[in-house]
């Protein structure tokens, strides 16, 4: 009968795991957590940086569109929040062009974030011909036209 103790003795201490074995498998967890919140973090930051990246380049395009249709005046402004969001500001600069007639016309659209997460800038350029040039010619062509 002694013997018969001894069996059910043994098996009754291997059922459970071992402190070792909890703490081994906690950390192996901890650590396996850890990697993936650092993944999913950086998944978002790529995100976010990407959609704030579409939206500065959109902007860019509308308001150099704007430039060049005559609904901005061409002169040099500098962080101008757009009408839509304040968040979002744009700068304009305008240059002499390569040629006597042309312009260089710099948009750009920021948005300056609390960290780096949440701020992004898009730059466009752009030749564009001097308004006051073809006004000019205009002016000259119907002079010589309505004096005989």
């Amino acid at each position: 009968m002694k013997n018969r103790f001894r069996t059910i003795d043994r098996d009754s201490r291997r059922r459970g795991l071992t402190l070792l074995e909890v703490l081994l498998s906690l950390g192996l967890f901890l650590g396996a957590l850890a990697a993936l919140s650092q993944l999913w973090y950086g998944g978002v930051r790529a995100a976010v940086q990407a959609r704030l990246s579409t939206q500065a380049i959109l902007r860019c395009e509308s308001k150099l569109n704007e430039v060049v249709a005559g609904a901005v005046p061409l002169q040099t402004t500098s962080d101008t929040p757009f009408d839509d969001d304040a968040s979002w500001t744009w700068s304009l600069q305008v240059e002499a062009g390569p040629h006597t007639d042309a312009l260089l016309v710099t948009v750009t659209a920021s948005h300056p974030g609390q960290s780096g997460l949440s701020s992004s800038q898009h730059q466009l350029r752009r030749l564009i011909r001097d308004p006051q040039v073809w006004t000019a010619a205009q002016q000259t062509t119907t002079e010589e036209t309505t004096t005989p």
